[in-house]
């Protein structure tokens, strides 16, 4: 009996989580031994504008005290830095620091990287299409609109 096909959700996880481990391989041999698993997600949130604790709760799908305890962590390695909320004296703002942004444009030239080896695998063109074809799916799929990389709850 034939074997089926491996489910495209099943090939994007693999994926994913090949190249999630990579950048951070990558970064590791950089000397960034602190960057955690869902700094990224936060780093660019943050580069969007100022977030309160609240919004990293969401967005990061935990709980308020899970949410702090991540920002205090990312501003402890400093690649965030908290401000009092000018609005609600009981609240802080986290922003993104040089440090984080540096961190960020390490990741991009780092997924550029991999991307060029997998051009190398697959081939330049094969791998424009699937950008391509991931694009077009993704748009179908959510009423025109590119979805975020990380859903909120």
């Amino acid at each position: 009996m034939p074997v089926p096909p491996m489910p495209l959700a099943r090939l994007f996880a693999i994926a994913f989580r090949s190249l999630l481990d990579r950048v951070h391989e990558r970064l590791s041999e950089q000397g960034y031994h602190d960057v955690g698993a869902g700094f990224g997600y936060v780093l660019l949130a943050a580069r969007e504008g100022m977030l309160t604790g609240n919004e990293v709760a969401t967005l990061m799908g935990m709980s308020k005290q899970a949410a702090s305890k991540l920002i205090d962590a990312m501003e402890e390695a400093g690649y965030l830095a908290r401000k009092p909320h000018p609005a609600d004296a009981r609240a802080k703002l986290v922003r993104i620091t040089a440090k984080g942004a540096r961190l960020l444009a390490n990741v991009e030239r780092i997924y550029g990287e991999l991307e060029a080896e997998w051009a190398q695998a697959i081939g330049a063109r094969e791998l424009v299409k699937l950008r391509g074809d991931l694009t077009k799916a993704l748009l179908a799929m959510h009423g025109g609109e590119m979805p975020p990389v990380r859903p909120t709850p």
